[in-house]
């Protein structure tokens, strides 16, 4: 599916312009679902001429909606609805979790994907099959097709959140957990009229381009998924963010509450998260929030057994084993290569500067041996400033000598930036030239970030600067030869930066190439 995953997910660009014949009419196989999906990516951005402004864009949503008849099936979902910087994706994943324990079907639409686009679309935390897809692609297809000809095709991730809900409704979802693609006001899952509870996880600058210069600017739009008579809930947030939440709260006229962290709940350490980092015991405690207000505001039967607890302030005991079992692939997760039993990759997708010093902190508390080697893999858009997010990584090395780095690899993943197909050679390499040699300048800066690394015939950089490779299979190819050169002593491998990444690499490493 990797024609289709590095589409942007931000809500308004890869426009699609009508219906492609790329694909022959009477084909209906998921194959071809995926195939004819690629085409509403056209690599047009918002900024281009002539391009379709996103609030047009957005408000063209209730037109789709009308037309393909699926607002009495959105309205029916009991929707938990998560927007936010950091932690969006493993709030919902959290949230899924707990209410799965307590027996609830549940339906989770998250982006991007990883490995195919089926994960976007989970029932009972697993991705709907094939055949699942395939049905109801078609089936919106051809209702788009016979019914909005003069509004062409939505976008790529409009057209998946329409996709999403329209599964979740027909497949019986009793709750709906929504992550925002970007944003919230023009965010195509605010298309949801009536959720019955929505969250603000940690906000952070991000997508300034986009979303404003400020975070009091970003946390507005954030804001946008807040509606009257919607309970909201948001963890600790900067002043400036705050003050822009409670703004949005005060004009819809609904109270803002600041969720408790799961530390503050009694026996705290005992309470096991599934997810690893400080982090994301905030992102638990929003969650557990969002699930205790979706279980009284809908009355679920294990809502008062539920209330008895946390009047004495205890997390109920399901709520505790939905957080212990939370998973969520890419995000600190902890895979052993297949062929080489010393050799381990530590993945954590991350996108701003608070991710990466997280990702960073957590692969420092991992135990390492003396004699063990750190290699960190690393790419991230070219729409971002590397210097922002290698600098708290550099800084959280230098201030943990056991997980300080021999080598820092700069490789593009394998899907093309464009999204529409796989590379075919070696991709021109001058963003990851530009990363390495600003990594190599922090990394100067922040002295023992960087391991003495003895003399080395995979590594032949000796003077230890970031390594650009042009490609992922060569990258692993060479981390795989060191991993043989030192053993057997281990070899840890840190890849972070961009999820695109991440994804491509897990791919290899699941032998899914």
């Amino acid at each position: 599916d990797s024609t289709t995953r590095m589409a942007r997910d931000d809500d308004g660009d890869d426009r699609g312009d009508g219906f492609s014949s790329g694909v022959s009419r009477g084909a209906r196989s998921y194959d071809d679902a995926i195939a004819r999906l690629a085409t509403t990516i056209s690599g047009k951005k918002r900024a281009d001429q002539g391009a379709m402004s996103w609030e047009a864009q957005f408000a063209q949503l209730d037109a789709y909606v009308a037309r393909l008849g699926l607002r009495a099936g959105m309205d029916g979902l009991r929707v938990i609805h998560v927007a936010g910087t950091k932690g969006k994706g493993s709030t919902c994943a959290f949230v899924e979790r707990v209410l799965r324990e307590h027996g609830v079907r549940t339906g989770l639409f998250t982006s991007p994907h990883l490995l195919d686009a089926r994960e976007r679309f989970r029932i009972d935390g697993e991705p709907i099959d094939e055949a699942t897809f395939a049905r109801h692609f078609w089936w919106m297809y051809d209702e788009l097709e016979a019914k909005c000809g003069d509004l062409g095709i939505p976008a790529y991730f409009r057209f998946l959140t329409l996709l999403g809900l329209r599964i979740f409704s027909e497949e019986g979802a009793e709750a709906c957990v929504l992550e925002v693609g970007l944003g919230g006001r023009l965010d195509a899952t605010n298309v949801v009229r009536a959720p019955v509870v929505c969250g603000i996880t940690s906000l952070g600058m991000d997508h300034v381009d986009i979303l404003g210069d400020t975070i009091g600017k970003i946390a507005t739009e954030k804001a946008g998924i807040m509606k009257p008579n919607v309970p909201a809930f948001t963890a600790p947030q900067p002043p400036e963010a705050m003050a822009s939440l409670k703004r949005r709260a005060e004009e819809v006229a609904i109270p803002l509450n600041v969720s408790k962290s799961i530390d503050e709940y009694e026996d705290a350490e005992n309470i096991e998260i599934g997810l690893a980092g400080p982090h994301q015991r905030i992102n638990a405690g929003l969650a557990v929030t969002l699930c205790r207000n979706w279980a009284n505001a809908t009355g679920a039967p294990w809502a008062a057994d539920a209330e008895a607890a946390f009047a004495k302030n205890i997390l109920p005991p399901l709520f505790r084993v939905g957080l212990a079992r939370t998973v969520w692939p890419g995000r600190s997760q902890v895979m052993s290569d297949p062929d080489y039993e010393n050799l381990t990759f530590y993945l954590d997708g991350a996108h701003t500067i608070e991710s990466m010093r997280h990702s960073a902190e957590w692969f420092a508390s991992t135990s390492r041996a003396a004699n063990e080697h750190n290699i960190m893999l690393f790419n991230c858009m070219d729409d971002r400033k590397a210097g922002d997010l290698l600098e708290p990584v550099a800084e959280v090395f230098a201030a943990n000598p056991h997980c300080a780095i021999e080598t820092a690899i700069f490789s593009p993943p394998d899907s093309s930036t464009a999204g529409l197909s796989p590379s075919a050679s070696d991709k021109a390499t001058a963003w990851q030239e530009k990363c390495a040699r600003v990594w190599d300048d922090v990394a100067t800066k922040h002295q023992g970030s960087l391991a003495r690394r003895p003399q080395s015939a995979v590594f032949t950089n000796h003077d230890q600067k970031g390594l650009v490779i042009p490609s992922l299979t060569q990258a692993l190819t060479l981390i795989r030869r060191r991993a043989i050169e030192v053993a057997p002593a281990r070899v840890n491998v840190l890849v972070t930066g961009s999820l695109y990444l991440v994804g491509d690499c897990l791919r290899h490493l699941k032998r899914l190439v």
